[in-house]
């Protein structure tokens, strides 16, 4: 990374972060914030490069940072005593979702064929709460709603990881018109990922926690080793070939379901989303750049189409159907499909698509160009509507009961990814 993006991003951090307060009362995310000024700065400065592998790892450690970090803050036994309206996102409104967009995608654009719709449907299907943090970090809206949200924004990203890793191992294969087993691409990555995770997962609970009990530990000393256990875990998963973002996942589940250590102490976790803030400043920034580099090389209007559609109708129709049956009312179904802002995970997966793809492939300015459009549209439109709809939302739930929050769940532990704006 040159000099210039150095001062650029860390200067931009420290001014945007002395003035949270004021952007948030104008209703302005650090996303929208970064995103621009990025753009903006690539805009002026013509050697600066997206298409750089520098750039390209610090992507894939952010995501993999801010996989282990959702996982771990939904706590299995949580999930499993109060599964509703999570369990339906998850488990019928992601997989409708997916099948919508991939239909979708299909139909604007024919050319990108059915491997390219894939990946399309896998980038443009997880959400990204920290875009609707004010929602999730409100307490005028319903305990229920907020941690559906943040259960679902916390899992689907991990969920859509091995569609798009899948789909880019179809697609760089037909690049170079071999295609290799599906379990060169698929079976033994994920297998490899699933038992790394867990084993790494446990056996680090459990010592975090015989740490802490025997007075072996500081609190300071804790957060460091849960830190640094995303980025173990990485490196351990390059070293024997398997998914390194698949092994965060799975490792962030197994460790923030086995850690009594890590839900009982707030600081556990304070560096970690200290670190996931920061990093995803980076990534925002760089996205603003990516917009530059790819709109100023064609724009095509069924991006905007399709991105229009993802973020309304298919959504929407999805989470509707999801719910059937769950006993929320329309204007509670119309909330939830409403937020499903889409950020962080689609400019990283866009990025990694530019990666395995190269910037010669034809279809590669379609994928990314369909995802910056949708990023850019729910950044601002996601942002912009958060704070005022979440407290239009809730003044309406009190006046009804059906809709207040029920009295035997604890309140939400919502993941700290951009809360730098919304702390009281």
């Amino acid at each position: 990374m040159t000099g210039i993006l150095m001062v650029a991003i860390a200067g931009l951090a420290i001014g945007f972060s002395v003035a949270a307060k004021k952007f948030e009362r104008w209703d302005i995310s650090a996303p929208m914030v970064f995103l621009a000024v990025g753009a903006v700065v690539y805009g002026l400065v013509s050697e600066l490069s997206i298409a750089d592998s520098g750039i390209q790892k610090i992507a894939e450690i952010t995501l993999v940072v801010v996989l282990f970090h959702d996982a771990s803050s939904v706590r299995a036994t949580s999930l499993r005593n109060h599964p509703g309206l999570p369990v339906r996102l998850l488990l019928i409104g992601f997989p409708l979702m997916l099948v919508a967009t991939f239909g979708a995608t299909l139909w604007i654009l024919p050319g990108v064929g059915i491997a390219g719709a894939v990946l399309i449907s896998g980038l443009l299907t997880p959400t990204d709460a920290g875009l609707g943090a004010p929602t999730i970090l409100n307490p005028a809206v319903p305990n229920r709603i907020r941690r559906a949200l943040n259960v679902e924004s916390g899992l689907n990203d991990g969920l859509a990881t091995p569609i798009v890793l899948i789909a880019l191992g179809v697609l760089s294969a037909e690049e170079g018109e071999t295609l290799p087993p599906v379990a060169q691409i698929a079976v033994v990555p994920v297998g490899l990922a699933i038992v790394l995770a867990i084993l790494v997962g446990l056996s680090l609970a459990w010592l975090l926690d015989q740490s802490k009990a025997r007075g072996l530990s500081s609190r300071r000393g804790r957060s460091i080793v849960v830190l640094a256990l995303p980025l173990f875990l990485l490196g351990a998963a390059e070293i024997i070939g398997a998914n390194g973002f698949i092994t965060a996942f799975i490792g962030g589940i197994a460790f923030g379901s086995a850690s009594t250590c890590l839900h009982e102490e707030r600081e556990a976790s304070v560096l970690l989303e200290t670190s996931a803030d920061l990093m995803s400043m980076v990534v925002w920034f760089l996205a603003g750049g990516l917009v530059v580099t790819v709109f100023s090389v064609s724009f095509d209007w069924r991006w905007l189409v399709l991105a229009v559609l993802a973020l309304s109708v298919l959504r929407a129709g999805s989470v509707a159907i999801s719910l059937i049956g769950s006993g929320l009312q329309f204007q509670s179904v119309l909330f939830v499909s409403w937020f499903g802002p889409r950020g962080l995970a689609t400019i990283v997966f866009a990025l990694l698509a530019v990666e395995e793809l190269g910037t010669d492939s034809s279809l590669v300015l379609d994928v990314v160009g369909v995802a910056l459009t949708t990023v850019v549209l729910s950044v601002f439109a996601h942002g912009i509507s958060a704070e005022p709809l979440a407290e239009r939302f809730g003044r309406w739930s009190r006046a009804h009961s059906l809709e207040k929050p029920h009295p035997e769940l604890a309140p939400t532990r919502t993941r700290g990814r951009h809360a730098i704006m919304h702390t009281k």
